[in-house]
């Protein structure tokens, strides 16, 4: 198509719209931004300055509370003189002034106690030995410093297994650093409560940049550390206010974004006079170019309006606008266009293949003349009286996908269904074919009334499986359904071939199987549901006798000749049984099953043969028989761990009673007690002892009149307080709020009850 007429506007009007306009943006650039850069520097001076004080103002308060409560708090002065963590009570208290340091100050990210008379430390309610505890390094160095300090940015984290997060610490020493230490993270990273959240509300980070240096040239906002080294930002940017915090010693640095025009400011004025003249020529040079580029518009129109005179067609304009006149015109002769063409064009590929669909899988009810007649109008054979339908599938569909692109696949395709055609076309016959689905081919064969069926399908197929066994590098399997003579004989032999290639996976792959060589109906599969149970019994009691049963219920089914939505049936009635048992065994069991399940669905997305299916099975059951024993294996301290469960319900009222106290007592190691007791009861051992004394508590409260401190002492409690404490956390009352409510309520029974 020639593109004169557009080019010669192009090369028009472009040049001077790219001049006039850079132009007037260089200008406009300019005055903007000498107008705010003065802004700019006074608005980047006061947020440096906000931000300081926003960052000392922050950090000073979580200081100043922290000294407050190491000096006046007596619950942490008593967590810090007492030697070891047998107080309970005193560890809760220190851990609640942890909490509520946490609350006030959202910005701490964590906190934790360093005790020096044991050697340990107090984070997340639990105590462990320096040496243990992550943050190991920095107790050490800072218990070598002296005064606190706010450290620069670092990494911590409170579990081995944690990713380290970036925070400023605060460390503030207790006693001189004699008894201990408490430490104090804030935030740097995190989305909201943090040091970089907090400022970057503060201004808008795609046109102001704000850094925050500590004192060994780390950026306290960005979201990692580069092995210790400062920070280098990727982006050119100037600093326009930088200041200084007496407290931290931090500096705070701010700037703009856009430095890119001061070249333009220095040449404004001729940048002005240039383009006030390139405006006055541009205009005139438009209006000499308008008119001259008019005149090959002129004629177009007086060209239409000849043309739609001479031939009447209507076309005609009753206004002024010439593109108005343009356009109808050539909407008019789309539209006939269009018209010629849904009158000559005949999709006879896509019809063909609808009408497939709707003759074999009987999607719509036909007459016998009407279906005889579309055959005729898609240049089909509408004589002849007996059909025969044949259904081709592609075997070890996944691997014909990974062997060859989708280019290839459609190929391959394409010349399966020709080869099919010209073999019949060489025995005399008409084969119509289409692809039903990515991996099956269906074929409609029209048969002579003199040969019998199995005959000249023989002929047929015979050459066509030979030409796939000396050209491709895959196979394929055929089904064969019956001989028709009307359109529902038809439909019957359509679903008699789709039948017949359910029976694949038994009698295998790369062959032909007639309709009238596999059963009707369903077998009677008690023998296998017997074997699938047995089996399902020897798995859940880790029994070797599984494999002869596995074994033995897949020699059933290629005994039983079962098609392939039967093997599908039974599969899904075994995994049915194996939910059943497993559901009645412990967590750890669920869990494993759960997971050999899901490995067994994923290993039975793709399988043909029966062979194929055994091995894949077999495979799943040999791992969770493995990981079964090994359960059992682990469970050898199971009648330890119910002693000592007995031994816990008989001696509760022991105040002695504890961890260590029946780590001594039973010589088992502390830790590994908690955790058997953790995997078979499924609560701790403190959680299990509390619960038993309340119930306990609760008992004698309905059933006696004693003091509510002899109870508390009867149960184990030596101390009234602790008592009152865990009754209130278990039951929501406390004990004397409890106590009277149970009094309250047997009255109101007695004064309910009728007299006699």
């Amino acid at each position: 198509m020639n593109k004169t007429w557009f080019r010669r506007l192009l090369i028009s009007y472009l040049p001077v719209f790219i001049i006039v306009t850079t132009i007037l943006f260089i200008l406009f650039f300019q005055a903007f931004n000498e107008k705010n850069r003065k802004q700019a520097l006074q608005a980047n001076q006061f947020l440096a300055s906000q931000v300081l004080q926003y960052l000392d103002n922050s950090l000073r308060a979580i200081d100043y509370k922290v000294l407050r409560e190491i000096l006046t708090n007596q619950k942490l002065k008593g967590y810090f003189e007492k030697s070891g963590n047998s107080d309970v009570y005193a560890v809760i208290q220190a851990v609640q002034v942890m909490d509520d340091l946490k609350l006030d100050f959202p910005l701490i990210h964590s906190i934790y106690y360093v005790k020096f008379k044991d050697d340990t430390v107090l984070s997340n309610g639990k105590s462990v030995p320096i040496g243990e505890f992550p943050d190991a390094a920095f107790i050490q160095q800072s218990r070598s410093q002296t005064g606190h300090k706010w450290t620069g940015a670092r990494e911590f984290k409170s579990f081995d297994s944690q990713a380290a997060e970036r925070v400023v610490t605060l460390v503030r020493g207790v006693s001189n650093y004699e008894d201990g230490m408490v430490v104090v993270n804030v935030d740097i990273n995190s989305d909201i409560n943090s040091l970089r959240g907090s400022i970057s509300r503060m201004f808008d980070p795609h046109i102001t940049f704000v850094n925050v240096v500590d004192n060994s040239g780390h950026d306290l906002l960005v979201s990692k550390t580069s092995g210790g080294a400062p920070q280098v930002r990727g982006d050119s940017t100037e600093v326009f206010s930088e200041l200084s915090s007496g407290y931290t010693g931090w500096k705070v640095q701010t700037g703009m974004r856009n430095v890119f025009i001061r070249l333009a400011l220095e040449l404004y004025n001729v940048w002005f006079a240039f383009a006030v003249a390139v405006v006055l020529i541009g205009g005139m040079w438009v209006l000499y170019v308008t008119r001259r580029n008019y005149k090959p518009i002129q004629q177009i129109v007086a060209l239409i309006d000849s043309f739609a005179f001479t031939k009447n067609s209507g076309i005609g304009h009753s206004g002024k606008n010439e593109f108005n006149i343009i356009q109808t015109t050539l909407e008019s002769m789309i539209e006939q266009t269009k018209q010629y063409q849904r009158q000559y064009a005949d999709n006879l590929i896509l019809q063909k293949k609808y009408f497939f669909q709707e003759l074999l899988e009987g999607v719509r009810r036909m007459e016998e003349d009407e279906w005889k007649s579309e055959l005729g109008k898609l240049n089909l054979p509408a004589g002849g009286k007996r059909w025969s339908v044949l259904i081709m599938e592609i075997d070890g569909y996944r691997r014909f996908t990974e062997e060859y692109n989708r280019q290839d696949q459609s190929l391959m395709k394409f010349v399966l269904s020709s080869v099919l055609q010209e073999t019949a076309q060489q025995e005399g016959l008409y084969a119509w074919t289409e692809w039903i689905s990515d991996r099956r081919l269906s074929c409609m064969l029209w048969l002579p009334d003199s040969a019998q069926e199995e005959e000249i399908a023989d002929k047929v197929l015979s050459g066509y499986r030979e030409w796939i066994q000396n050209n491709v590098r895959f196979t394929v399997t055929i089904g064969i359904g019956g001989a028709a003579t009307d359109l529902q004989g038809l439909r019957a032999s359509r679903q008699g071939a789709a039948h017949a290639l359910q029976y694949k996976a038994v009698l295998g792959t790369s062959r032909i199987i007639r309709r009238k060589e596999v059963p009707d109906a369903m077998h009677d599969v008690y023998e296998q549901l017997k074997t699938i149970s047995m089996l399902v019994q020897s798995m859940r009691l880790s029994e070797e006798e599984w494999k002869k049963h596995f074994e033995r219920l897949f020699d059933q089914i290629a005994e039983s000749l079962l098609s392939r939505q039967e093997i599908v049936n039974m599969l899904q009635f075994m995994i049915q049984h194996f939910e059943r048992e497993f559901a009645e065994l412990s967590r750890e069991y669920q869990e494993i099953w759960s997971q050999s399940l899901h490995r067994l669905l994923q290993r039975l997305e793709e399988w043909e043969t029966l062979e194929e299916l055994e091995q894949r099975c077999l495979v799943t059951f040999q791992e969770l028989a493995e990981q079964m024993q090994a359960i059992r294996n682990a469970k050898g301290h199971r009648a330890l761990i119910l002693q000592i469960r007995k031994y816990i319900e008989e001696n509760y009222a022991n105040p002695e009673l504890s961890l260590n106290y029946l780590s001594d007592l039973f010589e088992i190691n502390g830790k590994y007690l908690s955790k058997l007791f953790k995997d078979e009861f499924g609560e701790n051992f403190l959680d299990f002892l509390i619960g038993h004394r309340i119930m306990n508590a609760k008992r004698l409260m309905l059933e006696t009149d004693k003091p509510i401190q002899e109870i508390s002492e009867e149960i184990g409690y030596t101390n009234y307080i602790s008592f009152n404490r865990a009754f209130k956390n278990v039951v929501g009352l406390s004990p004397s709020d409890f106590r009277k409510k149970v009094s309250d309520s047997d009255v109101n029974m007695q004064t309910a009850a009728p007299h006699p």
